[in-house]
């Protein structure tokens, strides 16, 4: 029996009722909420750390060809206690991130869209050539980027970003974002705030990188309706060009385990502000969290 067939179904775990807010703007003044540290639960973290262990790491200038600022994607919803079972089978086929012997980390997000949400919108209708903004802050190593995303018609992902750092003046961060997005949209505001732990992988022969990412949380701008998702985990797969000869989209196959289209800010909008949003076209995606948020362990992978 593969993976597939064990799922069971679970409730979300939420810590308040969804109540909409105001978006609160861009104001280099006026900060918002302190990011948090999406902590992994202490024995999982522990046995994680134990499993990455017998990985070569590299750090953060050695990719070459595995660097893929212009990629395509492939992500796979996948429960929580898979992950163990999952590095035990692709240890030897990828490098992990590593800095000084830090191996696990934890990111924290803030997302920007217009007042009506535009960038969600044009995501949910399904258009090309469409955006993602983020402030992203790496906690450990408390560095921060401005990025903006395109989704272009060939259905690539193309990222471009800048450094922030204390002498980085506004003007310059709203310049960069309307260079990067063609001046098509005039004023932007924070929407929402989010993170999670990632485990950051890498294989420069295949040219291709795969981060897991898990306990995912969200949190509007004024951080007063925290949605934590602790029960599964992402696993996306940036490649140059889209094959499935590669070690971890094999082992996928062979348990019958297929990309879904997952947006992390997509769907952290359709949990913040159900009554502001149209969500159908995240419906599914919305049940497979339902049917993946569970507590009890599954079977590991059969050894086959």
């Amino acid at each position: 029996m593969t993976i597939q067939a064990r799922f069971k179904d679970e409730l979300f775990e939420k810590d308040t009722s969804i109540s909409p807010v105001a978006i609160t703007a861009i104001n280099s003044k006026n900060k918002q909420a302190q990011p948090e540290k999406p902590n992994a639960d202490g024995s999982l973290s522990t046995l994680i750390n134990e499993l990455l262990t017998p990985f070569e790491g590299y750090g953060l200038n050695d990719l070459n060809n595995a660097n893929l600022m212009n990629r395509v994607d492939s992500k796979f919803m996948l429960p929580l206690s898979f992950l163990p079972e999952l590095l035990t089978h692709i240890q030897g086929q990828y490098r992990v991130l590593d800095i000084q012997g830090k191996r696990l980390f934890s990111y924290y997000n803030q997302y920007f869209d217009t007042p009506e949400l535009d960038l969600y919108k044009a995501h949910h209708n399904g258009k090309l050539n469409r955006y993602k903004v983020r402030q992203r802050r790496y906690v450990d190593t408390a560095t921060e980027y401005l990025e903006v995303k395109l989704k272009n018609n060939q259905s690539r992902t193309v990222k471009t970003r800048i450094k922030l750092e204390k002498n980085n003046e506004q003007a310059h961060c709203t310049a960069f974002m309307k260079e990067q997005m063609k001046n098509s949209f005039a004023h932007l505001n924070v929407t929402q705030q989010s993170g999670y732990n990632r485990i950051a992988l890498a294989n420069e022969e295949k040219a291709e990188r795969l981060t897991l990412d898990f306990n995912l949380w969200y949190n509007t701008p004024k951080g007063d309706n925290k949605i934590t998702l602790p029960g599964f985990f992402i696993a996306e797969l940036k490649q140059r060009k889209k094959t499935k000869h590669s070690p971890f989209y094999k082992l996928m196959s062979k348990h019958h385990i297929f990309p879904a289209s997952f947006s992390k800010y997509c769907i952290g909008c359709a949990l913040l502000y159900p009554e502001r949003l149209k969500v159908n076209r995240f419906k599914p995606v919305l049940a497979r969290l339902k049917h993946l948020n569970r507590t009890n362990p599954l079977l590991p992978l059969e050894n086959n």
